[in-house]
């Protein structure tokens, strides 16, 4: 209950700080996201294959130390 009215005060300290209202979810609803294309080319993922097995190997030469 304290807690609420801690989060309350602080919300309306900024609220008059600021000088603006607070703006409202629905507002960023109407943000199209795009859409990515998700397949790769063969040399980035043996890019990102050769990367993740390097650094094992470097993780594991430094375990050994």
């Amino acid at each position: 209950m304290v807690e609420e009215s801690h989060n309350a005060a602080l919300r309306d300290a900024n609220v008059a700080l600021s000088g603006r209202r607070r703006r409202e979810a629905s507002r960023f609803a109407s943000i199209e996201l795009r859409v990515t294309d998700q397949r790769h080319d063969r040399w980035e993922v043996a890019a990102i294959a050769s990367l993740a097995f390097a650094a094992v190997l470097v993780v594991l030469g430094l375990w050994f130390l």
